[in-house]
């Protein structure tokens, strides 16, 4: 009889630890676990057969200290997760694969319409100003409309948009076009940020990472798909005869050489671009379709960290914060995008290259910033986001300063070690600053990240014209100088922001230090000795 109580007393407490491990309203992350610790493999089988819609699906957070393949089987809302995210992925290699496209075709696209390099460089302005417009609408319809739809409409937008661009033969209907793509890319842009945010919240800082580290991806082959299409050199001989008089009326034949080109292929490219692009919706498409045709949804939201972020601050506080992030994410932005769009051009005319190998130069660019994004997956589990975005802030300015001196002595081979070092050291800088506003700041919403994608676009309003207009008439060297000196800035601005979190934050939580919390309403009363 004793051991029959004791057995009873003993089920009894593990019916309640087991309970206060899943569904306590303030699990604490401690010990790695193991799986069979809180569900069987018969009720794993049965939950994932039969969800049931009326129970939340409470997840305990020891199941992150599970590694991924275990993990994928007990943990239904984080299998979800992961697979959304790979659709997100492939979503940001598309748009990745588009902005990396534009570098290395601008001079052929410049060729189908027969303008300059002043004239041509709004074709990035007015992407950037339908990428502005795209983020704003986007963010304010992220957060009242099916964000799965939204993303979908994105992605369909820009690849069909960009598949018409070198089929445009007047220079207005290709800028139409130009600025439809950019709507769709700053629509997908605010979409993907944001959802991979709110779906992830604690443990988003990797896959934050990996996000853009799949658009440097997209960055890095665009260009090698493009090189076979563009157009080729060729050095032209002409024989000129030259008649003068002076005392004596003579005539004299000279020989001249003319670089012209040939026809440009890039239609097929951009046809490649526009099923890259528009499968990345495709996922997103077919998971509304999904949803509205099902009875039954499950979240897949994870945890919310119960996080201090300051919204005590005063009004005028958190506006200066919201400006001082978008200035530098304004300047990070026309770094970034201007050094990846006109490297090319630059290879082409200030350092005589051939246009494969300046398309090679863009592409290598690419391989660094991904490089970067890919370590920056595993840096952000070891380093706050704030000591990243310090650390390689410095680098970019310290490679941007050897990139400059090499391309003013034309040292060749410095030119080419330090393209991919300047792109590795812009590689996690933007992810950074979504991650630090997000832990340290304020809540990354919609509009918060419609805020962020609408700065990082008007980057490139006006830089490419001024970088444009400098190239084609003081040196094409001022591109260098001018990414320098934004570069400066940047770094001064992201000094003041740090100094002002630092006063008025005082010791923001970070992820490991916070509780996460369950509504009142899935919290399991522990058993007692009056209960039925």
């Amino acid at each position: 009889m004793t051991a029959l109580l004791k057995d009873e007393d003993k089920s009894q407490s593990d019916f309640y630890n087991h309970d206060e491990t899943n569904i306590h309203a303030s699990v604490m992350a401690s010990e790695p676990v193991d799986t069979d610790a809180f569900l069987s493999a018969k009720d794993i089988k049965q939950i994932d057969k039969h969800p049931d819609p009326a129970e939340p699906y409470v997840i305990p957070d020891n199941y992150k200290h599970l590694r991924l393949c275990a993990r994928l089987k007990v943990d239904l809302p984080y299998r979800q997760r992961f697979i959304h995210s790979f659709c997100l992925f492939w979503a940001c290699i598309g748009l990745g694969w588009i902005l990396g496209q534009m570098g290395p075709s601008f001079t052929d696209l410049l060729q189908i319409v027969n303008e300059d390099l002043e004239s041509g460089s709004w074709l990035f302005t007015i992407c950037s100003m339908g990428y502005l417009l795209g983020a704003f609408v986007g963010g304010i319809l992220y957060d009242r409309f099916d964000k799965l739809l939204l993303i979908a409409l994105s992605c369909f937008l820009m690849g069909l948009s960009t598949g018409f661009v070198p089929y445009c033969e007047t220079f207005p209907l290709m800028l139409s076009m130009r600025f439809l793509a950019g709507l769709g890319a700053g629509g997908l842009d605010t979409g993907a940020n944001a959802d991979m945010v709110s779906i992830w919240d604690a443990e988003g800082r990797p896959y934050m990472q990996a996000l853009h580290a799949c658009g440097g991806f997209g960055g890095i082959i665009a260009p090698l798909v493009t090189e076979p299409f563009l157009s080729k050199k060729f050095e032209v001989i002409s024989e000129l005869n030259v008649t003068g008089e002076l005392n004596v009326t003579g005539a004299a034949n000279t020989t001249g050489t003319t670089t012209v080109y040939g026809k440009t292929s890039i239609h097929y490219s951009y046809l490649i671009s526009m099923f890259v692009a528009i499968s990345g919706g495709i996922p997103f498409l077919m998971m509304f379709v999904r949803k509205k045709c099902s009875k039954t949804t499950r979240d897949m939201v994870a945890p919310r960290l119960n996080q201090k972020r300051p919204d005590k601050l005063s009004l005028w506080l958190k506006a200066f914060l919201c400006i001082l992030l978008s200035l530098m994410m304004v300047l990070y932005c026309a770094v970034e995008d201007t050094f990846s769009g006109f490297l090319a051009t630059f290879c082409v005319n200030y350092l005589k290259w051939d246009k494969g190998s300046s398309s090679f130069a863009s592409s290598l660019h690419w391989v660094g910033f991904t490089i970067g994004r890919f370590l920056g997956i595993f840096l952000i589990t070891f380093f706050r986001p704030v000591q990243l975005l310090c650390s390689y802030l410095v680098f970019l300015i310290l490679a941007f300063i050897a990139f400059t001196v090499c391309s003013v002595t034309l040292t060749e081979i410095g030119v080419w070690i330090f393209i991919p070092l300047a792109g590795f050291s812009m590689s996690v800088i933007f992810p950074c600053i979504f991650t630090w506003t997000e832990e340290s700041i304020l809540k990354v919403t919609g509009k918060i990240s419609s805020m962020f994608v609408v700065a990082s676009s008007s980057g490139l309003l006006i830089n490419p014209l001024i970088v444009g207009n400098l190239m084609q008439h003081i040196n094409p060297v001022a591109f260098v100088f001018v990414l320098l000196t934004e570069c400066f800035l940047c770094f001064g601005t992201f000094l003041l922001i740090f100094l002002l979190v630092k006063k008025f934050i005082k010791n923001p939580p970070s992820s490991a230090d916070t509780e996460i919390v369950v509504s009142p309403s899935t919290e399991m009363k522990p058993l007692t000795a009056n209960s039925d």
